[in-house]
């Protein structure tokens, strides 16, 4: 076997790997997903990543797997793959000491956005074939989504207020913290290939919560609110993680966000998006101003006959109509089939295995977790 072929094999074992995490990495006839991981992993470091589980794990027990490795080389080939955004990496504790892990980490929510500040025009272009030669269906509308959208204030008119799960400001008013913000991914993408952000003011609009990346901007809690009173005034939809306490807010709007843009494609946004609310509007009071309309990210609102017209197939509930109806004419009301959010990242990533695979394959991965084998 030469050395060309020895190397187009592990790139593609990688991609088989990658696609057996919960979000999906499907390959393409033409082979972008390879270059998208040629992008971030040399050969060495794609042949050591083939060894990670999809939960992280400290290098010494990543270094029993690799057969006649050097754990002090193999630790410092997986810290360079932390910091250049390939892999994912945490902390856990180990008796008395915290000690770093680290894990395979999905394309989205992942790889991808682990690139903003070092994002390449080429990379952003191979991102965007990726998305429209298949991977797009791994992340819009699938069973179990990682991102949720929740309403931008917890009491929106007439005295309606979210449910706990939604209320953002007040988990954010609880939460012991830490806070960061970082820049946005998606509109750094854009900004890279001539599509420059008409809407927001700053690319500094995601929201980290109980920790700070090495490339975030430690915030007070008091910024965080102001971070969130701007992207209301900007039109910018909420969309934590979908999780009952999440670790990321982003703050999202429908020029860069791909979620957004790309849901906006569907006849339905409401099917791909999830949401507990949806917009409902008191004919009595509205005067067709059109003021929601120009708010909504989604094309959901038309005027027809002097009043505003809401598509509940393509609502996502974000309540940017209703926070700025001049008469008070719009409010949420609860979805008669709200999603079920999940409790934890775990619950939510297991729901997607359960999605993809089915209960046998949940059973398999314990088992394999048990007996210290990667999953």
């Amino acid at each position: 076997m030469t050395h060309s072929s020895s190397s187009a094999d592990v790139y593609r074992a990688l991609q088989e790997r990658i696609d057996e995490l919960p979000v999906p990495y499907p390959p393409t006839e033409s082979g972008v997903e390879i270059k998208l991981l040629k992008a971030l992993f040399d050969e060495h470091e794609a042949r050591l990543a083939l060894h990670l589980s999809a939960i992280g794990e400290p290098s010494s027990v990543i270094a029993r797997r690799v057969p006649g490795g050097d754990p002090e080389l193999i630790e410092s080939t997986l810290g360079a793959l932390a910091r250049k955004g390939a892999i994912n990496t945490g902390v856990t504790r180990v008796g008395n000491e915290r000690v770093r892990t680290y894990g395979l980490a999905p394309l989205v929510v992942g790889m991808f956005e682990f690139q903003v500040d070092r994002l390449t025009p080429g990379f952003v272009n191979d991102f965007r074939e990726y998305l429209d030669q298949g991977f797009r269906r791994s992340i819009v509308g699938v069973r179990t989504a990682q991102m949720r959208t929740v309403p931008v204030r917890a009491t929106l008119s007439a005295g309606r207020s979210v449910s706990s799960y939604d209320d953002i400001r007040s988990y954010l008013a609880s939460h012991p913290g830490p806070f960061s913000v970082i820049n946005c991914v998606c509109r750094q993408s854009a900004e890279l290939i001539g599509e420059p952000c008409t809407t927001s003011s700053t690319h500094e609009t995601c929201l980290m919560i109980g920790h700070t990346p090495s490339h975030g901007r430690e915030v007070t809690r008091d910024e965080v609110i102001a971070i969130l009173d701007r992207s209301e005034r900007e039109g910018q939809v909420l969309q934590p993680q979908n999780t009952r306490r999440p670790a990321f807010i982003c703050c999202c709007c429908r020029d860069c966000c791909e979620l957004l843009r790309n849901a906006r494609k569907l006849p339905r946004p409401a099917d791909a998006i999830p949401s507990a609310h949806r917009a409902a509007v008191v004919p009595s009071l509205c005067t067709g101003c059109r003021v929601c309309v120009k708010r909504c990210p989604m094309d959901a609102i038309a005027v027809t006959g002097g009043v505003a017209v809401i598509d509940e197939a393509r609502c996502i509930g974000c309540g940017l109509c209703a926070t700025t109806c001049p008469v008070h004419a719009i409010s949420l009301v609860r979805r008669r089939r709200a999603p079920r959010t999940p409790r934890t990242a775990v619950s939510m990533y297991l729901r997607m295995y359960r999605d993809r695979w089915g209960l046998r394959k949940i059973a398999s991965l314990a088992v394999r977790k048990l007996i210290g084998r990667k999953i």
